[in-house]
């Protein structure tokens, strides 16, 4: 016999070089089992959904998968409660829904709330940097504690930061017990920059932040300042990292580290929750609603007692308005233009196929703008769409339930975001049902249906401030400066007729002030860029000062400048029709030129110094013509009425020596 030394058998096959290790496989599955971790999973999923009479509902479980292009996107599987410990789906998850649905998770599929959460990133924050799960919990609690706030249920280490659940007892989703769990759930959170508030906004305005809220958003932000705390994790649809799963961007296996065992998570009261999170207690809350009727009865009283003393006094009273509703701001009413500019682009009515879904498009643009019932959108649209109310009515009733679950506060899940349930159409969605997409820009904007363009309409300052005030009922402002100006005139000639200015004021007492009627009349003045010059003789007998300028008349507007001439016999009055062309050309003139103001806006006279080459000439030390004329009109064209005495000047007779009359 042979004997052949024990050697380890040889792998002849291929596929020999791929096999890994006994050492490897060992090590690949305590990876695995550390990852799936089966025990964590389920105590968390029993805590969390526990299986007791009552509890309604389904939970999702999912997870982010790579698909075949290469993109993540989230898978889930609907789990029952009596299934979720046992189930395969909850090896397979790394997320899990925090509230109870019909179906997939969604605002609009709430069935039960049973917990209140808080998500911070804390793992990079100056304070929490460097620290283990355990000492940032203890961080957290101890801040807790210290502002007299309930401890969470439990608290889990998600592999980057920590997940803090107040469990309570199971709540069915009523549109009421939904709004209040969601304002705990908010306001547990504190002020939104982290800052307490001292004003708040109201239907009425601006005013003072109570107290007490002032202290809670103070507290709040104290216990929560430096955590990095997500303000964005209270939906309703919120899922959170499941215990035992393994968290690919740390490489870590999240786990429950506050209390030290699961069989150790207690529930809160809920009540006990809001008193403890609200800023009022609902006894609280009772009483101060019923001191601001007391005060608004107060103030209605009052306003009806003014309001008998008008009628009695026989002062016309106009009705207060009822303040309108708006969901958001200018946008929904620009698309309700542009959705009538539309049907008037069409000749007046929709065509035959489009009628209902423009109909329901405009009642969409009117709820979210205005409000209203669909009674009430039916009454507006069934006219211009052509058809009948009762059938629009009708048809419109689904869209006035919608809007009442949205005031009642209920929101519905898109992709993970939370949503109003409102219908809110995009401009593009707008123009394809209604067939507009192959309409060009321009004719959509030509027809006042810009609104519905990706770009909008965009409006400057000025327009939006006419408009605010037509909508106030203000004077359009052209109507306002026409009458200053038209003011402005009239004062303007009363002084050219030597009225004072105080004799002006009087005049035009009850109209305007002294301050607005200085304002028109510079206005009124500044209003004709060019000069005026109006021929005539008077005598050469004149007054100049040392610059050798001409005084003005006190009080006139108008410069008048002297040459050679003569005045009229006394006691002849000249007619005022007296064409310019009649009067022979004398070697000197009379200039009635407009004012000519200073910066400061007050008439200036005309000086020696001021004048060039194309002012005119010198005769008898008289200035002929101010600075700057540009032309002389004819008389024919001067149809505004003179003063009296210029009239006189107009008519005189040229041949004798002439003497500015004053």
């Amino acid at each position: 016999m042979f004997h052949f030394p024990a050697i380890a058998p040889a792998r002849l096959d291929p596929f020999a070089p791929m096999l890994r290790s006994d050492a490897e496989l060992a090590s690949l599955r305590d990876e695995f089992q550390t990852r799936v971790n089966a025990s964590p999973r389920a105590a968390h999923a029993r805590a969390l959904h526990p299986d007791l009479p009552g509890v309604k509902g389904k939970v999702s479980l999912m997870r982010v998968s790579k698909g075949s292009d290469g993109e993540h996107r989230w898978e889930t599987k609907v789990v029952s409660v009596s299934e979720l410990a046992t189930s395969d789906a909850l090896l397979w998850a790394t997320h899990i829904s925090m509230q109870r649905f019909y179906g997939a998770r969604g605002s609009t599929s709430l069935v039960q709330l049973q917990d209140l959460i808080a998500d911070v990133d804390c793992h990079d924050k100056a304070e929490f940097r460097g620290l283990s799960p355990e000492e940032m919990a203890g961080i957290l609690i101890e801040r807790l504690r210290a502002a007299n706030k309930p401890l969470p249920s439990y608290i889990i280490f998600s592999g980057r930061g920590l997940h803090l659940v107040w469990l309570h007892q199971p709540l069915q989703a009523a549109p009421g017990i939904t709004g209040r769990h969601r304002a705990v759930q908010r306001w547990m959170h504190g002020p939104a920059e982290g800052k307490a508030s001292k004003t708040v906004r109201t239907k009425g305005g601006t005013r003072l932040q109570d107290p007490e809220v002032i202290a809670h958003e103070e507290t709040m932000a104290t216990v929560w300042r430096g955590t990095g705390l997500d303000r964005g994790a209270v939906d309703t649809a919120r899922v959170l990292r499941l215990a035992g799963s393994y968290n690919g961007k740390s490489g870590q296996v999240a786990r429950l580290v506050w209390p030290s065992s699961w069989t150790d998570v207690e529930r809160h009261d809920f009540e006990d929750l809001a008193s403890a999170f609200l800023p009022f207690t609902r006894d609280q809350m009772d009483a101060l609603r019923a001191e601001r009727h007391a005060e608004y009865e107060i103030r209605e009283a009052r306003r009806q007692a003014r309001r008998a003393e008008a009628e009695a006094a026989g002062i016309p009273v106009v009705d207060d308005q009822a303040p309108v509703r708006r969901i958001s701001g200018g946008y929904w009413p620009s698309v309700v233009q542009a959705l009538d500019a539309v049907r008037i682009m069409w000749g007046g009515v929709p065509p035959e196929g489009r009628r209902d879904l423009w109909a329901f498009l405009s009642a969409c643009a009117l709820a979210q703008a205005e409000g209203g019932t669909a009674a009430s959108w039916a009454e507006r649209l069934a006219g211009p769409a052509g058809l009948p109310e009762a059938e629009l009515r009708t048809s419109l009733g689904a869209l006035e339930r919608m809007r009442r679950r949205h005031e009642a506060g209920e929101t519905r899940d898109h992709d993970g975001v939370e949503r109003p349930v409102m219908y809110c159409y995009g401009k593009g969605r707008m123009l394809t049902l209604l067939g507009l997409s192959d309409v060009s820009d321009d004719v959509l904007r030509a027809a006042g249906a810009g609104a519905l363009l990706p770009g909008g309409v965009v409006r400057s300052e000025r327009q939006r401030s006419a408009d605010r005030r037509a909508e106030a009922g203000a004077t359009p402002l052209t109507v306002t400066v026409s009458a200053r100006l038209a003011d402005g005139r009239e004062a303007l000639a009363l002084q050219a007729a030597g009225k004072t200015m105080r004799e002006i004021v009087a005049a035009f007492a009850g109209r305007r002030g002294e301050t607005s009627l200085r304002r028109a009349m510079t206005e009124a003045g500044a209003e004709v860029p060019t000069e005026t010059v109006i021929e005539a003789a008077v005598e050469t007998a004149c007054e100049t000062s040392e610059d050798r300028s001409v005084t003005a008349p006190h009080g006139s507007t108008a410069s008048i400048v002297a040459v050679p001439g003569v005045l009229p016999p006394s006691g002849e009055t000249p007619a005022a029709d007296t064409p310019g062309d009649a009067i022979p050309v004398p070697p000197i003139a009379i200039s009635v030129l407009s004012p000519t103001l200073d910066p400061q806006g007050s008439p200036r006279m005309a000086s020696d110094a001021g004048m060039n080459a194309g002012s005119g000439s010198r005769i008898g030390g008289a200035v002929a013509t101010f600075p700057g004329l540009r032309s002389v009109p004819s008389a024919s064209s001067l149809r505004p009425p003179l003063p009296a005495f210029i009239v006189r000047l107009l008519a005189a007779e040229t041949s004798a020596p002439a003497r500015v009359s004053a």
